[in-house]
């Protein structure tokens, strides 16, 4: 008799592992739900409003900027944010772009991905909807850095965004 129990504990027991082994098999597996998608990228364009190339030494941050916000990178972007960052601290703009799932990301992403203000000062970036990424051009000693993004036209360059892409 016990050896008869034996025998159907291991019977149902592997029946178990089958019928487990088969489900793991044949389960359907959603490769969204495997990971939380990243933002579709685009490239950095390469020249400004006027066409005219941009200078390789400025647009090593941009690109640098770009792909850590395609790939939700925030300890990247964070060393490419200069400080101060616009009016508050590069972990007040960090907290900023974190909300709604880094949707903030795939903006700072397309804004820029558009054609650049060049002045003395550096780049501007004008996203059609409103967003503004500013880029210092730097000196010999400090490299430039993204030194605002706004989602808003409440940044101090604003107007200039304005004025050369009226709406």
């Amino acid at each position: 008799m016990r050896r008869r129990t034996r025998l159907l504990v291991a019977g149902a027991v592997l029946l178990l592992l089958l019928a487990g082994t088969a489900w793991l098999l044949t389960r359907r597996t959603e490769p969204e739900a495997a990971a939380p998608a990243a933002p579709a990228c685009g490239t950095v364009t390469t020249a400004d409003l006027t066409g005219q190339p941009l200078d390789e030494g400025q647009l090593g941050p941009v690109r640098a900027v770009h792909d850590a916000a395609c790939h939700r990178d925030y300890a990247a972007l964070a060393r490419l944010m200069d400080d101060p960052f616009g009016t508050r601290s590069p972990d007040a703009a960090l907290a900023e772009l974190r909300a709604n799932d880094g949707a903030p990301l795939t903006i700072l992403a397309q804004t820029l991905e558009v054609a650049a203000l060049a002045d003395q000062g550096g780049l501007t970036y004008c996203h059609p909807h409103g967003a503004i990424a500013v880029f210092a051009r730097g000196t010999p000693d400090h490299q430039g850095k993204l030194t605002d993004f706004t989602l808003t036209g409440t940044n101090p360059m604003a107007e200039a965004c304005y004025e050369a892409n009226p709406r």
